[in-house]
């Protein structure tokens, strides 16, 4: 009976652990569907109605998407504590400090932090053209994740489960 619910449980971990590396490919491009999103309505509040950054940061903060949610929230009240340092600083340290809770990659993350090179620093057709570039690059990097969802995903869950499996039949 002990050697019955070691084996269940070695399955479980493994099959968990394959179903894991799956979630976070999944939570990588939803991440990155939200801060494209996120992006796009700082394009636009910059082009149409000239909104400085603050304004923009407090109405992404209220976003319904609870990844853009986290990351503006955090970012705005950066900006309130720490107010001697720049915007480019708060807005690179934030991402980074948030990146692994939201689910942004790495690559997606360095990404964004480009974006802090033309955010509040140029006029607001320099910041356009900026964040445009950005939103390029974070685009095609989503698409590599989706493809990675695509080709490993269901690779990582099938291969914990055939190494849970294979533990057992060890074990037995």
């Amino acid at each position: 009976m002990l050697k019955l619910i070691g084996s269940v449980m070695v399955f479980g971990s493994c099959a968990a652990l394959g179903l894991s590396a799956r979630q976070n490919l999944r939570r990588r491009v939803a991440a990155a569907d939200a801060m494209l999103l996120a992006l796009g309505l700082i394009r636009s509040e910059i082009s149409g109605r000239r909104t400085p950054m603050p304004e923009i940061i407090g109405l992404l903060a209220e976003n319904e998407q609870p990844i853009v949610r986290k990351v503006f929230r955090t970012l705005q009240r950066r900006l309130r504590e720490q107010n001697g340092l720049s915007l480019g600083y708060l807005w690179r340290s934030t991402l980074r400090d948030c990146r692994a809770q939201v689910g942004l990659g790495t690559q997606e993350c360095d990404i964004l932090c480009d974006a802090a090179n033309y955010l509040g620093r140029y006029d607001a057709d320099e910041q356009l053209t900026g964040l445009s570039q950005v939103e390029r690059r974070l685009a095609a990097s989503r698409e590599a994740a989706q493809e990675d969802l695509a080709n490993r995903g269901n690779l990582y869950r099938t291969c914990g489960i055939a190494l849970g499996l294979l533990v057992i039949l060890v074990l037995i």
